[in-house]
């Protein structure tokens, strides 16, 4: 249901010209479930390169404007879920170039319900985008521009005074394209608040914090295509931890996190520091003897951003809707960054679907919409940064202990669900499937009395302090 003549008139039953601004994972992925709507989409990318065919992504492809392009990438097995049943044939094509699948519980898959909720297909990002990108070139009724930058919004009558209707986009290089519907899929660092001020919007709320945390990365491959690792790992030892995830071809991600603050580790941006400090984790013995397939990449400065388009109760405009990292991005250690996305995408096809008010109306609905089903996502991973950061911290003696109960009764449902079928079920359920956040697990009963009787946690078995350094040093 889109609008019917100006702004200010009710929505009729008809299909729309939407403009997509970003071809990434989630703007893609926006555009086809619109275009399988029946819309006519146009998808709109700065980034000139066509991209290659999935085998070739990773030697090929460059993406400046993905800075992760090539870190440790995930899929939570709630993007398959969604996908199985919105773009079969997307995940069709994703096994087809490779991509690694398995589930949760290995072996366990057959004795619990509903197994599928945790069946993962993961791959490495150049390859995911590869393959997102071909699937949606063959998609009807949507077209990708790519090599075009986006210069502004056009505005049409406002829906109530003060508030301008966005009506298209203007490209860089001088030309309108007209939209019923503008979707913002422009990442973490999108230009959507710009643009909307330029365009004599109200500025949009938006708030940032630097979640404090660095990466020392790289991809890292077997020799003949074996798989090395089976699931994810993500463990923490002091002051610094360790993240591997599985991905296509025998591919593992890796990743030392530490805080970025601590100026002893920068050595781990060169190769013989790396390697020795990764070789004396626990976690990385399995890996140890892989072949890496790049170079060490850091990356910091990684904000967590939050955004919202209704100020004081209003909206700041209308016609426009942020979904994925336009809308809130925060730091990608938890991996759900992409799963949410196209949550967040199905939630706008949905909204679009079924809308019948006015443009205003519309764009109040879509805000209580995000602000019910996905800011809660973003708050708690917010919390959960603030406070791993601050046990580096801690751990590296630059700052005081953590001291949070409520963060310390989380740790331990991390640390129990590996002997705990059944809270392992309910940890995987939130933090994989996405159900609920995980920390919702802390209002429950029976698992604060597991907590109250498990025996007190045992120290880390890796490196001290001391001992880290001494691997560091260069």
């Amino acid at each position: 249901m889109f609008r019917d003549g100006g702004a200010s008139g009710a929505y009729a039953r008809r299909m729309a010209r939407v403009v997509v601004c970003g071809a990434g994972t989630c703007g893609l992925i926006t555009a086809m479930l619109l275009a399988d709507d029946g819309h006519e989409v146009v998808v709109v990318e700065r980034d000139p390169m066509e991209p290659p065919a999935p085998a070739d992504a990773w030697e090929v492809w460059e993406r400046r404007g993905v800075n992760q392009f090539r870190l440790a990438h995930f899929l939570m097995s709630r993007f398959r879920y969604d996908l199985v049943r919105e773009l079969p044939r997307l995940i069709d094509a994703l096994a087809a170039a490779g991509a690694y699948e398995f589930n949760f519980f290995g072996p366990f898959r057959d004795v619990i319900p509903d197994p599928e909720r945790f069946d993962v297909i993961t791959a490495r990002r150049p390859v995911l985008e590869a393959v997102v990108a071909e699937v949606a070139r063959q998609t009807p009724r949507v077209e990708v521009r790519r090599g075009v930058g986006i210069a502004s919004l056009t505005t049409g009558t406002s829906t109530k005074q003060g508030i301008p209707h966005v009506t298209g986009v203007v490209t860089e290089s001088g030309e309108t394209i007209a939209a019923d519907v503008v979707v913002a899929a422009t990442g973490r660092r999108s230009p959507l608040s710009r643009w909307l001020v330029d365009a004599g919007a109200r500025a949009p709320y938006e708030t940032e914090e630097d979640s404090g945390f660095v990466y020392y990365g790289r991809y890292m491959r077997s020799s003949d295509g074996t798989q090395a690792m089976h699931s994810p790992h993500l463990g923490d030892y002091g002051s610094i931890g360790l993240l591997a995830l599985p991905a296509d071809h025998g591919t593992v991600g890796v990743g030392i996190i530490s805080f970025s603050g601590d100026a002893a580790l920068r050595t781990l941006r060169h190769e013989e520091p790396w390697r020795r400090v990764f070789s004396a984790l626990p976690g990385a013995a399995p890996l140890v003897d892989l072949e890496p397939m790049s170079d060490i990449v850091a990356m910091g400065s990684i904000e967590d951003r939050y955004r919202r388009f209704v100020v004081d109760g209003e909206p700041v405009a209308t016609g426009v809707f942020a979904v994925a990292d336009a809308w809130a991005a925060t730091n990608p250690t938890l991996g759900r960054g992409i799963s949410l996305g196209v949550k967040h995408a199905i939630l706008l096809r949905d909204h679009l679907r079924a809308a019948d008010g006015s443009p205003y109306d519309q764009a109040l609905a879509w805000d209580d919409v995000t602000e019910r089903e996905m800011t809660p996502w973003y708050d708690t991973t917010v919390w959960h940064d603030r406070h791993k950061v601050a046990e580096y911290i801690a751990a590296a003696g630059a700052g005081p202990a953590v001291d949070d109960d409520r963060w310390v009764r989380f740790c331990s449902v991390q640390r129990l669900f590996q002997g705990d079928l059944d809270l392992a079920l309910r940890w995987v359920d939130r933090s994989a499937f996405l159900s609920s956040p995980p920390n919702a697990l802390l209002d429950d009963p029976e698992i604060l009395a597991k907590i109250e009787n498990a025996p007190p946690p045992s120290d880390h078995d890796g490196p001290t302090r001391e001992q880290l350094l001494e691997l560091a040093a260069r």
